[in-house]
């Protein structure tokens, strides 16, 4: 969606300079610019439906291109004359509009940035928030039922008070296998002896999991597992244990970044 959103942003551009040099009017390169990439995301989008929604940010966004710079080249019809306030105030309107669509875009991809996350959202310094974009959310009775689920867990857990330390996610990259360490101690700061770990990996957005990855006990509370992702950028590891009766289950977020060379 960003390739065919900001690509037809410059496409729009390309066209109405194009069309300037080739000595079309103003009016006419506003038009044919627009129109050209706005058909396009349409005949697209009959192949590769995304949404009613995203069809009309495009839309939005092309309209708003071509209106800019359609503004813009009326103004400059007189050289070296002020641009006139009505004209400025559209262009920037319409070049603001831009810049929030391209942070909430980026926002619902990618999720808010920790330190902001910090700053605006409540209890976000205590816990890590996930803001990215996860997919439908369903609003009837079994939802409904999923949040008191998730309520009830989160207090058990509270009360059970046992401590998660974890090293090794940070460190992961592509297409080599690391090993992440994960200690365990309980309520009275013992070793959390016999427990099951299990470590899932996941897409933030709306990707499929894949298998659990089983951890070996290495004494002493510690656990220890081989990793292994083959593609970059940012995931979700969700740890799982269970020891008994008891279950205690965290989740963080990672990104595996290239090796540098």
């Amino acid at each position: 969606m960003t390739s065919t959103l900001f690509g037809g942003m410059v496409l729009i551009a390309a066209l109405y300079f194009a069309l300037r040099l080739a000595g079309v009017s103003n009016y006419w390169r506003g038009v044919i610019s627009g129109i050209i990439p706005t058909l396009g995301i349409m005949l697209y989008s009959m192949s590769h439906w995304a949404g009613a929604d995203m069809l009309a940010l495009h839309l939005a966004l092309f309209v708003a291109t071509a209106t800019v710079l359609t503004l813009s080249g009326s103004a400059q019809t007189v050289v070296g004359s002020r641009m006139h306030w009505i004209p400025a105030t559209f262009i920037t309107f319409f070049i603001l509009l831009a810049v929030l669509m391209a942070m909430f875009l980026n926002v619902a991809m990618h999720g808010l940035p920790p330190g902001v996350a910090k700053w605006v959202l409540p209890n976000a310094q205590e816990k890590t928030v996930y803001t990215a974009f996860s997919g439908e959310v369903p609003h009837d009775e079994e939802a409904a039922k999923t949040v008191s689920q998730y309520m009830k867990k989160t207090e058990q857990q509270r009360q059970l008070g046992w401590k998660i330390e974890v090293g090794g996610l940070d460190g992961l990259h592509p297409g080599q296998a690391g090993e992440v360490d994960v200690t365990l101690s309980d309520k009275a700061d013992q070793p959390l002896q016999d427990a099951n770990v299990q470590l899932l990996l996941k897409r933030p957005v709306g990707g499929q999991a894949g298998k659990p990855i089983e951890f070996a006990a290495r004494g002493a509370g510690k656990y220890q597992g081989q990793v292994l992702l083959e593609q970059p950028g940012h995931w979700v590891a969700v740890l799982s244990i269970v020891r008994g009766q008891d279950k205690y289950e965290t989740a963080k977020e990672i990104r595996v970044a290239e090796m540098q060379q």
